[in-house]
């Protein structure tokens, strides 16, 4: 019998995406071929109806309040400070519209390589007790550098995770190099969506790029190629007075460059029981244009479900933290589709090019 982390309950399932899902509408629609069927696992001493990874991007499409935007969206996860759970808020969207349906990259851009640890990659490298074999696989790991350099082609470094509507392209030690190499390069802060996020898009839903704390070459490309920042606002008294000249600093780059990204701000790592804590968070979210209500409070299990490579609502779908969790990427997701929504309605209308007085085409009537 497969264990419980690859099957998924009616219930679970339901707290994932929908409360109101009976397993009786589950099993309907998988008459109907809709997703992979069920199978009876083991849990405990009980023998327990569950549905696979691979059944929940369907599932979560079909039954999920998180929908696919009007066009790919490429976003940026990026502040210029460490340890504000960048990592964590990542992972969580990432998985979460993946397993709404959403086929989905993330493109790590930290030389610490958090984002590529946290999903999975070469965790089986863990197990191995030889220096040289684990030193040989990590050296055949590709990454953008090799696009930079012309040794690997655009889908020869896009990796999968388990979920098969999530994959990621790796950091690697070459991300140092690569970002000093750009200075080298025409229309430097443009090789990034000329030649990784603009193709990709006809091929990925959501691109999610995992920044550094630092403001390098590589992120000025990251912003450039983005539809949304998300930027992670720690609710500790340090972030919150470093957090005017972030902004100042990333207004003068967006006007300088004549970008239309649209900056979303998300409170992390408030708790409920300190008072300076709490009146920051207020502070964030009825002071700063585009904030949002929801946040990430400092949480073990957010630690744990990192741990494990999953999102918090995979996790512990009925802890308060999952909700709110849940309740943050909802917020999120409303946002970006609005945004997306009014983007592409003012392309549609710069690219509408009205009929010449004369010219008009008139035909007949249908209506009597």
């Amino acid at each position: 019998m497969a264990g419980q982390q690859e099957y998924f309950s009616s219930a679970k399932i339901s707290k994932i995406f929908n409360e109101e899902l009976s397993e009786e509408e589950l099993l309907l629609a998988e008459k109907e071929y809709a997703f992979p069927p069920s199978q009876r696992y083991r849990q405990g001493a009980s023998l327990v109806r569950g549905w696979p990874l691979a059944a929940l991007p369907y599932i979560g499409e079909r039954y999920g309040r998180l929908k696919k935007f009007s066009t790919p969206v490429a976003i940026s996860v990026f502040t210029t400070k460490g340890g504000v759970l960048k990592t964590t808020l990542t992972l969580n969207f990432a998985r979460s519209i993946a397993l709404h349906g959403m086929k989905t990259l993330v493109i790590g851009l930290d030389m610490q390589g958090d984002i590529t640890t946290a999903l999975g990659h070469n965790q089986e490298l863990e197990d191995e007790e030889d220096i040289n074999t684990i030193m040989a696989k990590i050296n055949e790991t590709k990454g953008l550098a090799d696009i930079f350099n012309r040794t690997s082609a655009l889908n020869e470094i896009i990796y999968p995770t388990a979920l098969p509507t999530l994959f990621y392209i790796p950091e690697t030690p070459e991300l140092a190099a690569l970002n000093e190499s750009l200075s080298n390069i025409n229309r430097r802060e443009y090789w990034l969506l000329e030649k990784v996020v603009a193709p990709l898009k006809d091929e990925f839903d959501v691109i999610i790029m995992d920044c550094s704390p630092n403001w390098n070459r590589l992120i000025t490309n990251a912003l450039v190629a983005s539809d949304i920042l998300l930027s992670p606002l720690e609710c500790k008294i340090n972030n919150f007075r470093n957090f005017r000249v972030f902004r100042h600093f990333l207004n003068q780059f967006k006007n300088e460059m004549k970008l239309d990204f649209m900056p979303i701000f998300i409170p992390t790592r408030y708790a409920i029981g300190k008072k300076l804590s709490m009146e920051i968070k207020g502070w964030y979210t009825s002071n700063i244009l585009g904030c949002v209500e929801n946040g990430i409070k400092e949480s073990v299990h957010g630690e744990e479900a990192q741990a494990l490579k999953i999102s918090l609502v995979e996790h512990t779908p009925t802890k308060d933290i999952a909700i709110e969790m849940r309740d943050l990427l909802y917020e999120l997701g409303d946002r970006i589709r609005t945004h997306m929504n009014s983007k592409r309605e003012l392309e549609i209308a710069n690219n509408y090019c009205p009929p010449i007085p004369g010219t008009e085409v008139i035909g007949e009537s249908p209506w009597p």
